[in-house]
């Protein structure tokens, strides 16, 4: 096509050449040398044409190379109705019992109301790739599932600040009661549910305990949701420890159908058309985490002044700090990295300028 293109090119401009008339005898030296002169012209014209030409066409070819990337992105993703639920599914090597219709038909509803919610999917994606290392890493020191940090998806989508109506805060959801029992502080300037590493912890060993007491991965995830005494209730009024064929609150039959489809979903994401190139994840925690005792509180604007950072930075590091400061006591501190050894140099000094000024008349 592009050879078709240039031929038509060259034979227009030829048939554009000016025709001089001469006479029918031989032309003069001056004549010869103008039709020379015009064929040069033209020539040269003409090889400006075909130079612009290929880079029009060079330029042509990229945006149809675009144009064809970006209509598979658009239509990569197929019909809902397309997308199946697995025939076998397990959530911590306990298997759905899929045959049961019922059961299947649970988890189907759960499956495409999910699928349906594309933002949610991708905005789970490019999360998990900051919080799940650790995560794993933990599941991983403890010998526990590694299918448990799906949990993390459906309390909270992995927000690290959300707080839900019944007051469960962080992206493990704990309440103040069951945060303080798996050693999460909260006071007035204080409230370690937010504090990401902490209440990761704290959710595992929490996870593990309620193993150790119903004996199965699933009954202990509802249990989380749920509540033990609850859980234990049902359990013995309604004689059975099948999660499956317990009546529960519909939100808690609901949750663990909601968390074996974000592990479906999140296991093998470009299955069901979710694609994302590795500059759209977000970050890992770009952190160095140590721990501080103070005598007295510490302005968070001293702590960012001091490495040469925003305040908001520093705020957004440690969202577990409720006010402006970093209260009296033992705590720790999540930094930027490579921020660490400068701030421990600023503590030790801030530290000797305030009892200077304690013991000052």
């Amino acid at each position: 096509m592009i050879k078709k293109t240039v031929i038509l090119s060259i034979l227009f401009s030829i048939l554009s050449i000016p025709v001089f008339p001469v006479e029918p005898s031989i032309p003069g030296a001056q004549e010869r040398d103008m039709i020379e002169k015009n064929l040069h012209e033209t020539l040269k014209e003409l090889t400006e044409r075909i130079k612009s030409l290929e880079r029009l066409t060079e330029e042509l070819q990229f945006q149809v190379v675009s144009l064809k990337e970006r209509t598979n992105t658009l239509s990569f993703r197929r019909p809902l109705s397309s997308y199946k639920v697995p025939r076998e599914v397990s959530l911590c090597g306990e298997r759905f019992p899929l045959e049961d219709r019922q059961i299947w038909e649970n988890l189907d509803r759960e499956f495409l109301v999910t699928l349906d919610s594309e933002a949610q999917i991708l905005l789970w994606m490019k999360r998990a790739r900051r919080y799940f290392p650790y995560i794993e890493q933990k599941l991983k020191e403890m010998n526990l599932p590694d299918d448990l940090k799906y949990l993390t998806l459906i309390e909270s989508g992995l927000r690290p600040n959300v707080v839900s109506r019944s007051g469960a805060a962080g992206i493990w959801q704990f309440i103040p009661s069951t945060g303080e029992k798996y050693g999460m502080r909260k006071d007035s300037g204080l409230d370690e549910r937010f504090d990401f590493f902490k209440a990761t912890e704290g959710a595992l060993i929490y996870l593990k305990t309620l193993y150790e007491e119903f004996q199965s991965w699933i009954l202990a995830m509802a249990a989380y949701h749920a509540g033990e005494n609850r859980i234990r209730r049902e359990i013995e009024l309604q004689k059975t420890r099948n999660y499956f064929y317990l009546d529960l609150p519909m939100e808690t039959e609901r949750y663990i159908y909601k968390i074996a489809v974000a592990k479906i979903l999140l296991s093998h994401p470009e299955k069901y058309g979710f694609v994302l190139e590795g500059d759209e994840f977000y970050d890992p925690l770009p952190i160095e985490r140590i721990q501080i005792e103070l005598s007295q509180p510490l302005p968070l604007m001293e702590v960012a002044r001091a490495i040469g950072r925003y305040y908001k930075e520093v705020k957004e590091l440690n969202p577990h700090l409720v006010g402006d400061s970093i209260p009296s006591g033992t705590h720790f501190l999540n930094l930027p990295s490579g921020t660490s050894e400068i701030f421990l140099i600023f503590l030790s000094s801030w530290k000797k300028e305030m009892e200077q000024k304690r013991f000052t008349p």
